[in-house]
């Protein structure tokens, strides 16, 4: 992938800051060396010098010898076998082997907020400053130190959990606990949101974390109903946020603020099971259609979810274990018994499902209704020529045009018109018996 001129201008001064702490580490590596070997000169010089010699702590200490297991004072006549005749003798090995001069070996705070300052080993047990640079660790929710490995800033940890639940729970000591499991996952491997997910995870099954957990209850209830085998679908902590913050929207544009809250939406997603799209179409076509109809059938879809007020009635279709098809259903077959009932005629609410199925609709069906109310004399009519005309044959013809019920309506009405016709002709002919016209 091609550099940018930023990320180029960064190396460059960061292969020239490498250059100048690496030119450092020589310096103090050759200033260390000139001092060690001035002081073997020195040493060196002493030992051939015969007054200087006998006051040298060192030669006291190398030119003891042993003699019956006891070891004497300095012998001057050792000193020419010691140095090898004037030989500069070979310098004693150090106990302790020194790190690696130029090798880091802690960092220390700049003099600017933000900055700070290497301090490397000189390879003989002294340390010296390197350059004061920016502190490499980015200020988002994760950084990169020179080393390559990724860290998350404690910090700005801390400020995404208070998006997620509050400043006042992101300072509480929790946080650095879950910020420590997040840390372990990321250090095997996972990307930043995988290792927040696995540290819920964790954080539930190691009792830490509480607030956390309980914070997203509802992802843990449908893992267990995964688990228990349904087909749920279990969100990510960012899914599962985003979902939230939708669905409350959702409420506060249906006027009902008062149900977008955590405690709410954890309930309708965990519980109930209902996704935002299903949530949304419940509040906006059932609750709606609820909330907009006739008195009349305002009362009776209410029967559907009881409420004492909208947010209840809302609360009670959300919470419920209908889904949105079924409910959908149900207002549609309540819409059409309502409609029926206005008219004076009662039907079952498998008719009124079968009447929706079809098409009808409740402010159409109040008209029908209307007519199918007129048609209940033609059973009575139906009874008097064998005609078995029921409430049923009145709405298939009223609602479905059905030529069998058209059938039975027309002969009866042919019957009634033929008795009538005798009527009429009956009382004509008494009339005319009477001298009537």
């Amino acid at each position: 992938m091609a550099q940018t001129a930023a990320q180029k201008a960064a190396a460059a001064k960061k292969a020239a800051a490498d250059a100048a702490t690496m030119q450092k580490a020589m310096e103090a590596r050759g200033k260390a060396r000139a001092t060690a070997a001035k002081k073997d000169a020195e040493y060196a010089a002493n030992l051939e010098n015969p007054i200087t010699s006998q006051y040298d702590p060192r030669i006291e200490q190398n030119g003891r010898v042993t003699s019956g297991g006891e070891v004497q004072s300095f012998n001057p006549e050792m000193v020419g076998v010691m140095t090898g005749k004037g030989q500069t003798p070979v310098a004693t090995p150090p106990d302790k082997v020194f790190p690696k001069a130029g090798t880091i070996k802690e960092y220390k705070p700049g003099t600017k907020e933000g900055y700070r300052i290497a301090v490397y080993h000189d390879g003989y047990g002294g340390t010296f400053d390197g350059e004061e640079t920016l502190n490499p660790v980015n200020p988002g929710s994760t950084g990169f130190t020179d080393t390559g490995t990724v860290t998350l800033a404690a910090n700005t940890f801390a400020n995404t959990v208070a998006l997620l639940m509050g400043e006042t729970e992101a300072t509480q000591p929790w946080v650095e606990e879950l910020r420590q499991l997040a840390q372990g996952f990321i250090n095997t491997g996972s990307d930043t949101d995988e290792a927040m997910n696995l540290a819920l995870r964790d954080a539930k099954a190691k009792g830490k974390a509480s607030k956390f957990v309980q914070r997203f209850d509802a992802i843990f209830k449908l893992q267990d109903r995964l688990n228990a085998g349904e087909a749920v679908q279990v969100p990510t902590i960012a899914e599962y946020v985003k979902s939230e913050q939708a669905l409350g929207d959702v409420f506060r544009n249906m006027g009902m603020p008062e149900l977008a809250t955590q405690a709410v939406t954890s309930k309708v997603l965990g519980e109930a099971n209902k996704s935002v799209a299903e949530a949304t179409a419940i509040i906006t076509d059932i609750f709606g259609a609820i909330d907009n109809a006739p008195s009349a059938l305002k009362a009776d879809l209410q029967a559907l979810a009881p409420g004492v007020d909208r947010t209840g009635i809302a609360k009670a279709l959300l919470l419920g274990k209908d889904g949105i098809l079924e409910l959908t259903k149900k207002v549609a077959s309540i819409s059409q018994v309502s409609a029926a009932k206005s008219q004076g005629v009662t039907i079952s609410s498998a008719m009124g499902s079968d009447l929706a199925a079809g098409g009808a609709e409740y402010g159409t069906s109040l008209t029908k209704f209307g007519e199918v109310k007129r048609l209940e004399r033609g059973q009575s009519l139906g009874r008097m020529s064998n005609i078995n005309f029921t409430q049923d044959d009145a709405i298939a013809s009223t609602f479905n045009d059905n030529a069998a019920a058209d059938e039975k309506i027309r002969k009866i009405k042919e019957e009634e018109q033929n008795r009538f016709a005798v009527r009429v002709g009956r009382l004509a002919s008494q009339n005319r018996a009477n001298g009537q016209i």
